[in-house]
C-alpha cells in the first residue's frame, strides 16, 4: 500500500479557504494580512487581475498556514511560468508536495479529491524526468507509484494515461502492453484526448495488438474533437488524425463513423480535413520521446475557486509512503 490510512472526510461541504486567527510577526508588529483566508482572497485578486507577481506574497502567506487553493495557485503558476513569473520547477514540486503530503488519503469522493490527483500526477511527472536544479535525480520506479495512485486511488484519468505511457515504455516498471492498453481504455472511456489518441493508434495500426482499423478510427477522431474542444490541439494528435482519415478506405470511416455514438457521440461531418496530411511518422507513444511539464496552470474560471478543505477534517496526516514520501526524497 503507498498510503497510510485514509482520511474519513464528508463528500460535501468543502469551503473556500481555511481562515486563521492573525499572527504576530514579532514584536506588537501586526502580520500585513488579518488572515490566512483574507490572505488568500487578496492573492486571488491580484490573480484575476493579471498581477501575478503581486499575488505571490499574499498567496504564500497563505499557503504556508495550510491554505490549499493558495498552494495549488502556486504551484500552477510555477510549474510552466505565468505573465512575469518566470517558471520554477523547484518551488512548483514544493507546493505539489505539500499538498500530497497533506491530501494523499483523502476520500475520492470528497470535491478536493481531484486537486490531490492533479498534485501527485504532476510529482510524478517531475520524478520520470528529474529536476536538475534541485538535485532531484530522475526516478521513474517512484514516478509509477505516484501515478498508479492517482490512477486507482482516485481514478483520474491523466494519471491512467501518463501511467499506461511507462507501461508501454517500460520505463520503471516491466513492460506490459496489456496493461498499457487496460489504462489507456479506462481513461478513453472519460474523453481523455491523449488517451483515446494512443489507444486508438494501437488498435488503428495493429501495432501489438489484432488489428481493429474502424475502433481505432473511431478514437482518433474522437481524441481529434475533445482535444479542439478542449482550445488547444496537441500536433501529434493533429498529425494523426489526418494520416488516419488520408489512409482509411471509405468502408473503414463508414464502419468509424457507426461507432461513435457508442464511442462518445463525434460527428465526423465537420472533421474531415480539407487537404491530405503530409507524410509523417506518428508513434505509438506519443510525442516522440519528449518530456511532458507537469501540471500546466489552470486559466480557467476554476481555477480561482479551488477549495482549501472539507469542514470539520482533522489536521492531515504525512503521507506515510514507503520511501519516506514529505520527508527524504527518494533514492533510485
Amino acid at each position: 500500500m503507498l498510503m497510510c490510512n485514509r482520511l474519513a472526510l464528508g463528500a460535501f461541504g468543502a469551503v473556500l479557504v481555511l481562515g486563521l486567527s492573525p499572527v504576530k510577526a514579532g514584536g506588537d508588529e501586526p502580520t500585513p494580512y488579518t488572515s490566512a483566508t483574507e490572505a488568500y482572497r487578496q492573492g486571488t485578486s491580484s490573480l484575476k487581475s493579471g498581477q501575478t507577481a503581486a499575488s505571490l506574497p499574499a498567496l504564500e502567506y497563505a499557503a504556508k498556514r495550510g491554505v490549499l487553493g493558495a498552494q495549488l495557485k502556486l504551484a500552477r503558476i510555477y510549474a510552466t511560468g505565468r505573465d512575469s513569473v518566470a517558471e520554477d520547477d523547484s518551488k512548483a514540486f514544493g507546493y505539489f508536495q505539500q499538498i500530497a503530503d497533506q491530501q494523499a488519503d483523502i476520500s475520492p469522493s470528497s470535491p478536493i479529491a481531484k486537486y490531490a490527483a492533479e498534485a501527485f500526477v504532476a510529482l510524478g511527472q517531475y520524478y520520470a524526468d528529474g529536476i536538475p536544479a534541485m538535485q532531484l535525480v530522475r526516478n521513474p520506479v517512484y514516478a509509477v507509484d505516484l501515478f498508479r495512485h492517482a490512477a486507482s486511488y482516485f481514478g483520474d484519468a491523466e494519471a491512467q494515461y501518463r501511467l499506461a505511457r511507462l507501461y508501454m515504455n517500460g520505463d520503471g516498471v516491466e513492460k506490459n502492453v496489456r496493461l498499457a492498453v487496460n489504462w489507456l481504455a479506462t481513461a478513453a472511456k472519460k474523453q481523455h484526448a491523449a488517451a483515446q489518441a494512443t489507444l486508438g493508434e494501437i488498435l488503428w495500426r495493429g501495432q501489438a495488438v489484432r488489428p481493429r482499423q474502424a475502433r481505432g478510427l473511431a478514437l482518433i477522431i474522437l481524441a481529434h474533437q475533445n482535444a479542439v474542444a478542449g482550445g488547444k490541439e496537441p500536433q501529434w494528435i493533429g498529425d494523426l488524425y489526418r494520416e488516419a482519415l488520408d489512409k482509411s478506405d471509405a468502408a473503414t470511416r463508414k464502419d468509424a463513423d457507426a461507432m461513435l455514438p457508442e464511442l462518445g457521440n463525434a460527428q465526423t461531418a465537420n472533421l474531415m480535413p480539407t487537404a491530405k496530411a503530409k507524410p509523417t511518422e506518428v508513434m505509438v507513444v506519443p510525442a516522440g520521446g519528449a518530456t511532458v511539464k507537469a501540471a500546466p496552470p489552470t486559466t480557467s474560471a476554476a481555477a480561482d475557486t479551488v477549495p482549501s478543505s472539507s469542514p470539520g477534517a482533522p489536521p492531515p496526516a504525512p503521507i506515510g509512503m514507503s520511501v519516506g514520501y514529505g520527508t527524504t526524497s527518494p533514492k533510485p
